[in-house]
């Protein structure tokens, strides 16, 4: 036993230091990609408060959540008389980790709107509520659970084209481990969040999972063999959807082309309503900001073309219009994205989209991207100053 027992040693030994050495370079090189959700029995899953790291799978930002596990600084529940506060609610858009804190289009926001003078005398507030993958269901369960607390004067709603109706939905999204709106068949809809319940979120809630989690905050060797994994079932994924973006869906750029579609549609709809209905039972002005899936936004024509055939459509507005006419039916205000900025983009060349590691006119918001958003939406309130 003893003839075998130093080889063992000195494998285990020479393992040991290889781990070392490839933590330290990990590290010397700024290479992090920490676990930034945990499992949530309301919300499906949250960003993980305190976490501080860089973001580099689309564009390089430094990424650090707060105290209450959002994408944004610590703001007081108080909110002092000479302050206007907005409230953001959305998915990755808001969230927002490819780009600097302070080149999101809700942090900007506040600049352009007391350029203005959108409210006279008063400081201009944006709260950041927007966690990556969230449907509009769960962003009515953020207002109510956590956003309304903080007294908004204005929820602002980011709607993404590309995937939140398909989100929407029960039967057509892919991630069942959150809270979902139901059609009535009275077409009212009802919260379900019976997923809290489930085994498998149960498990993703375990010890052992939150210990996994809690391990891989300090180590970069887990972090590295976990983002490897992850991208490796993304090629896959991205080679098995015939060229479409990974989680967006191009039908939604058409009129529905089945039943269970404008089901989505009808649950998205009476989601947005509830949402519009409860920030205004609660004094809040509501507004919703449609976010252009990537090609409706694209430079070349041919390329937005090209899809436009595939659908058997003349544009790629149907989201848009959708939204608009909703909006106008239940008098809130809608700032529809895509319409503006396709024009500008053809004329100027420019991509709203992507990075160029990842490919641009792809992917979500770059820096450009975010201001042009933060220009619409501050020139409409501003339109309707006080």
């Amino acid at each position: 036993m003893k003839r075998f027992a130093l080889p063992a040693v000195l494998v285990l030994a020479s393992a040991l230091f290889a781990l070392v050495l490839a933590e330290m370079a990990l590290r010397v090189v700024g290479f992090s990609a920490p676990i930034w959700h945990q499992p949530d029995a309301e919300l499906g899953w949250k960003l993980r408060p305190g976490i501080a790291a860089w973001f580099t799978k689309e564009g390089r930002a430094f990424v650090r959540t707060n105290a209450q596990g959002a994408r944004d600084r610590d703001h007081a529940l108080h909110k002092p008389e000479d302050v206007y506060r907005i409230a953001v609610l959305g998915d990755s858009y808001s969230e927002a980790m490819q780009v600097e804190r302070d080149k999101a289009y809700w942090a900007l926001l506040p600049a352009r709107l007391e350029s203005c003078g959108f409210e006279p005398g008063k400081r201009i507030e944006v709260m950041n509520f927007g966690v990556s993958g969230y449907g509009t269901a769960q962003q009515y369960v953020m207002l109510v659970s956590s956003a309304i607390r903080y007294a908004p004067d204005l929820v602002l709603l980011q709607f993404t084209n590309g995937n939140d109706v398909k989100d929407n939905s029960f039967a057509l999204s892919d991630d069942k481990a959150r809270p979902f709106f139901l059609l009535e068949a009275n077409g009212a809809v009802r919260l379900d969040d019976s997923f809290a319940a489930a085994a498998s979120f149960r498990r993703s809630a375990s010890l052992p999972v939150q210990v996994l989690r809690e391990l891989s905050d300090r180590s970069r060797v887990l972090q590295l063999l976990r983002s490897t994994r992850q991208m490796s079932f993304m090629r896959v994924a991205h080679a098995n959807r015939d060229g479409v973006e990974q989680g967006l869906e191009p039908w939604v750029l058409a009129p529905p082309r089945d039943k269970l579609w404008e089901e989505a549609w009808q649950i998205t709809e009476g989601a947005i309503g509830r949402i519009h209905d409860y920030a205004t039972r609660n004094g809040a002005r509501f507004m919703v900001m449609t976010v252009p899936y990537a090609i409706q936004v694209h430079p070349d024509r041919k390329v937005r073309q090209s899809l436009e055939t595939k659908l058997g459509v003349e544009d790629l507005f149907y989201p848009d219009r959708r939204i608009a006419g909703f909006a106008k039916r239940r008098n809130f205000e809608a700032v529809t994205v895509a319409p503006e900025l396709q024009p500008l983009a053809e004329r100027t060349g420019t991509y709203y989209h992507g990075f160029e590691q990842v490919g641009m006119g792809r992917g979500h918001w770059n820096a450009t991207g975010h201001a042009a958003a933060a220009d619409l939406v501050a020139r409409r309130l501003c339109a309707t100053k006080s």
